[in-house]
């Protein structure tokens, strides 16, 4: 059954940042649903507002936390998000959904120009992520890592504008706006990206007859994997009391994880099948001290 068949007589109201990236997300979701009457509601959530503030220390769940209450509290019906700002932990009387619009899922990171040329471990890099950051560190060897906040327009301008030599932004959310056909002057990172990268969410109120009609709408066999795939991401996250501004890499296929967790010096890295295995060899390679090195 279409979602639209069931609100024949009413519109979907769905809640989503405001941001150039987050209503094209909408858009995808509203897509594959095949949803054509719908209200939008723009929330600006906490994590909008330190960052329009130049924070960089907040948890990532701050972009999640305003719009899940209004899912609480009967103001909208679904919401969309990014799956890399989900919290590990699931909220209370929620349920979702991750999904992709194409079969191609885009992980990776960019590394983006000012203009047509290679990097230098001598350049200003700019990222607010503490992974990517760490990344740069370890992987780059980039001597000038500087904090970068704002949307992506924003952090586009800042690099044209002269402020960075490069910038690391997501290859899915440029994707998304069609940044890449606009500007060649970038590569592509071959870095583990975070929990969730590439993906979306959709999230709705727990025993909503709409969480029904979702996933027999959208869901197929590569969507169930998808899922699983996150979800053993997340429970390792739960394992290890890490959040989504923690300095750790992460990517699960085939019920195989991988990873890395970066300290301020050093970083370790692991892979496996198991929870537990995986957690006992992070523990012996010193990396649970790395994980909380930052704080």
């Amino acid at each position: 059954m279409m979602l639209k068949h069931y609100f024949l007589n009413m519109k979907i109201k769905i809640a989503s940042r405001s941001s150039k990236l987050a209503l094209k997300q909408v858009q995808e979701f509203v897509k594959i649903s095949n949803i054509s009457d719908y209200e939008l509601l723009n929330i600006t959530t906490e994590g909008d507002k330190l960052s329009s503030e130049g924070s960089i220390l907040f948890d990532k769940a701050n972009f999640v936390t305003d719009i899940e209450i209004n899912l609480l509290n009967d103001s909208a019906d679904l919401a969309v998000h990014s799956a890399k700002d989900m919290p590990a932990k699931d909220t209370e009387g929620l349920e979702h959904l991750f999904f992709i619009e194409s079969s191609e899922r885009r992980l990776s990171d960019l590394i983006i120009f000012k203009n047509n040329e290679k990097f230098k471990t001598d350049m200003i890099l700019g990222t607010s992520s503490l992974r990517r950051k760490m990344q740069a560190k370890f992987h780059l060897n980039a001597e000038n890592v500087i904090s970068l906040n704002g949307n992506i327009d924003t952090r586009l301008k800042k690099l044209n504008d002269g402020m960075y030599d490069c910038i690391v932004l997501a290859e899915a959310g440029l994707h998304r706006l069609d940044y890449l056909l606009k500007n060649k002057n970038y590569f592509k990172l071959n870095h583990i990206t975070c929990s969730g990268q590439g993906v979306l969410a959709v999230q709705w109120k727990k025993g909503s007859k709409i969480g029904e009609l979702i996933n027999s709408s959208i869901v197929n066999k590569s969507i169930v994997e998808l899922n699983n795939q996150i979800e053993l991401e997340k429970k390792l996250l739960r394992k290890l009391d890490a959040n989504c501004n923690s300095a750790i890499s992460l990517h699960a296929s085939n019920g195989i994880i991988k990873g890395e967790i970066y300290g301020l010096e050093n970083f370790i890295s692991f892979n496996g099948t198991n929870i537990e295995q995986i957690l006992k060899d992070i523990d012996q390679k010193g990396g649970l001290k790395l994980l909380h090195e930052h704080n």
